[in-house]
């Protein structure tokens, strides 16, 4: 019997809108209440509902795909995700929007492990086994939809709010670019056969083959506790330009042009250090780890808004360096047990800095909002007198 063939493009088209969503609303929400002259506080609060819910979400839902499948799992969680900003659209009274924020990492859930079980399952069948150049390919596909979702919607952002300043436009393209993904949703197709080992995070080939390189022993705690303030650093500023910007009265579209140089900067960083070896990244992140200091010291300082659109570029560059390490480590102590648990553990403390960053940063924020970026910069010098004393103890043999 001939293997049915698989359409990629639904599973590259939710992923690539989701994050769009993320994006669209995750911005948009504390610009939004920040004009309207909502404290720090409260807005660091409602802002971190998402990614409260999304500590526990994926491992209450894990099982969801067994009982009704992978593609109704999917139709479900973009459901969830379109009533969600159709709701946006009535109302955005603050305790309401905090809701839908828990209501949005709760079916985010359900969303992204089933979409990388989707990946794997497919990437695992016999047309994408026979030549592992086309394997390698759906998982690079798939990282690259998601990252380009993010890239686009900084983007599109940046060039909408330049011509309309209005911080409510946001909210209707999200609806927008949630009624394109459930299109993809409802044409995504259910995969013949799902792997029975759980697969968190799809390994690139080029990963796997490092271990006959470099034989890699390591306390657990060190990707962990960098993953973590990688998320920190990342939600934390965030949060803290737009105090700045509202308060220097910048206009509104350099929030997302920004976070779009950020993103971008960061993705392309990613992608080239995925090539280099724990051996050189170990010698690397501490000269990262300097340079990502500096530059937060320098927008606490800075009211230049020139100087903010090259200090983000740098950001995203080098801080991109932490994120690299902890994924390497951690994916070396998934082979090295034959287990994917540990990727659990990564997902779970990026967001646990994710959460706790907007709340403590907005807190900070509401008293002084320079003060925010040095306490990020004291956040980050901490992390690299952590990784300078932990570092050798990264044995490679």
């Amino acid at each position: 019997m001939e293997e049915r063939k698989y359409r990629l493009y639904p599973i590259l088209g939710v992923a690539f809108f989701r994050v769009a969503i993320g994006v669209a609303i995750g911005l948009a929400i504390p610009l939004y209440y920040i004009e309207i002259n909502i404290d720090p506080v409260i807005i660091g609060i409602i802002t971190s509902g998402t990614a409260m819910a999304y500590l526990f979400s994926p491992l209450i839902f894990r099982n969801v795909h067994k009982k009704i499948g992978i593609k109704y799992t999917v139709l479900v969680s973009f459901t969830g995700f379109l009533v969600i900003q159709i709701i946006f659209q009535i109302s955005l009274n603050p305790f309401l929007v905090y809701i839908l924020l828990i209501l949005d990492g709760i079916v985010l859930g359900m969303f992204w492990p089933v979409l990388m079980t989707a990946i794997s399952t497919i990437s695992d069948s016999k047309k994408y086994n026979e030549e592992e150049n086309k394997k390698n390919n759906v998982i690079k596909h798939y990282s690259l939809s998601w990252n380009f979702g993010g890239i686009f919607s900084f983007l599109f952002g940046t060039f909408i709010l330049f011509f309309i300043e209005d911080h409510l436009i946001m909210f209707r393209f999200a609806l927008l670019f949630a009624s394109i993904g459930f299109i993809f949703a409802l044409i995504f197709q259910e995969p013949n056969s799902v792997l029975d080992k759980e697969i968190i995070v799809p390994i690139d080939e080029r990963v796997k083959d490092i271990p006959n390189k470099e034989r890699i022993s390591f306390p657990l705690i060190l990707p962990l506790f960098m993953i973590a303030i990688y998320g920190f650093l990342i939600a934390g500023v965030g949060l803290a330009y737009p105090i700045k910007s509202e308060i220097l009265n910048y206009a509104l579209f350099t929030n997302y042009l920004f976070y779009f140089f950020r993103m971008t900067t960061q993705t392309i960083s990613i992608s080239k250090s995925m090539d280099f070896s724990v051996k050189f990244l170990k010698k690397l992140v501490p000269y990262s780890s300097i340079i990502t200091i500096g530059i937060l010291f320098i927008m606490a300082l800075n009211q230049n808004l020139i100087i903010f659109g090259i200090c983000f570029c740098i950001f995203g560059m080098f801080l991109s360096f932490h994120y690299t390490i902890s994924f390497k480590l951690i994916v070396f102590r998934n082979i090295s047990k034959n287990t994917s648990k540990y990727s659990v553990y990564f997902e779970t403390m990026i967001g646990i800095g994710f959460f706790f960053a907007p709340i403590i940063t907005g807190f900070i924020g509401g008293v002084n909002e320079d003060s925010a970026f040095y306490f990020l910069s004291s956040l980050s010098l901490i992390s690299f007198i952590f990784f300078v004393l932990m570092r050798r103890k990264i044995k490679i043999k």
